[in-house]
């Protein structure tokens, strides 16, 4: 296990500043997972932490001793106790066999054909074991990636988009052996653009953008009460609409397209951009008795199927809000377009962030 701390990291590469300023923790023995929009410095991150690359400034912190001044023994040292997965993974010449006893090798560690099977085995690579690691698909190399790693059991492991451009069942594959890994005590930090493959595996969630880091926490912190208008976005939040926040008969109501909105206390009023889960709001043909403070009539503009779910999209006056319902619910509800329905959500569901003037423009608080 290895417990790493980030402390006012920057990284430029040239006159351009990748890394500006960050402050992370990453506990030992928990899955760290790192999101947000290419070019925010995820695997330049993973590159500093593996000691691929130098910081320009600031320090990485390994169990508490930092890296500034340490000599080069010492840093080959660490490095072996950190395995690192490439996106696109980079494998030997010669067999799925020949890739993983040169790790052993370079190494001087002695060489088990058991222990090499059984990691063989739990990738689920044993039959390829003869076979040219070009020889190989997307899937089964990033996995033969995997146990090299495996096979070395260093104390962290470092994923960079370990299941980037793989099929569904090579994909759940490879996650599958990162919850292992994690069961195990290890600690992981990993990025990705799978937010299903986030909001699973992680212990916990950082969202990165232009070198900095926006907000942390758990997943569902994160998806269901974002900081910022980058991370819903991001995170795909269905509905995000703007409006004014203001005390209506002792209550804090968004207005919006015309509809008050019920929402928490807050403690600003106001140019506010409100954010609902589709998943959070319930579709009903008729009023539901509920303690949901939101039951709002609308009509049906639009009806698709997305994969285990229909999203149903109503117009409340002139605000569009979509809902996600399940298969058995589409079909007891008999929806069609054009059809009035009611939609139902908790005053806790509503996520409000204020608006603040950016040069004559308003946008949402970071």
């Amino acid at each position: 296990m290895m417990d790493i701390r980030v402390r006012n990291l920057h990284k430029s590469f040239g006159r351009m500043p990748i890394l500006n300023g960050l402050n992370m923790e990453f506990a030992a023995q928990t899955v760290n997972v790192i999101i947000g929009p290419n070019g925010a410095g995820k695997t330049t991150l993973l590159r500093l932490i593996g000691l691929l690359e130098r910081p320009s400034a600031g320090e990485i912190d390994y169990d508490g001793e930092g890296i500034v001044g340490l000599g080069k023994t010492e840093r080959i040292r660490l490095r072996r106790r950190i395995g690192y997965v490439f996106q696109n993974p980079l494998l030997l010449a010669g067999t799925v066999w020949d890739n993983l006893v040169y790790g052993l090798k370079i190494r001087r560690r002695p060489i088990h054909d058991e222990i090499m099977a059984d990691v063989l085995d739990r990738v689920g690579l044993a039959a390829k074991k003869k076979s040219p690691a070009s020889e190989l698909s997307g899937g089964e190399k990033q996995r033969l990636q995997l146990a090299r790693v495996l096979l070395l059991q260093p104390d962290l492991f470092l994923l960079d988009e370990p299941t980037a451009n793989l099929d569904p069942l090579s994909s759940r594959s490879i996650e599958d052996l990162i919850a292992e890994i994690s069961r195990t005590g290890k600690t992981v930090i990993m990025t990705t653009h799978n937010l299903l493959q986030a909001r699973t595996l992680a212990d916990r969630l950082f969202f990165l953008e232009q070198g900095r880091l926006i907000q942390s926490g758990s997943a569902a912190e994160i998806f269901s009460r974002p900081d910022s208008l980058a991370v819903a976005e991001f995170s795909a939040m269905e509905n995000v609409f703007s409006g004014e926040l203001r005390v209506r008969d002792q209550a804090f109501r968004l207005i919006s397209g015309g509809v008050g909105i019920a929402v928490l206390p807050s403690g600003f009023l106001g140019p506010a951009r409100g954010m609902v889960r589709a998943e959070d709001i319930l579709v009903s043909r008729r009023p539901l008795s509920s303690s949901a403070q939101n039951s709002l009539p609308g009509k049906i503009v639009s009806l698709a199927e997305m994969g285990p779910v229909f999203a149903v999209t109503a117009k409340v006056r002139s605000l569009s809000l979509t809902s996600f319902i399940t298969r058995e619910s589409f079909r007891s509800l008999q929806l069609k377009p054009g059809q009035e329905i009611f939609l139902t959500f908790k005053a806790t569901a509503v996520h409000v962030l204020p608006l603040v003037e950016t040069n004559g423009q308003r946008q949402a608080n970071h």
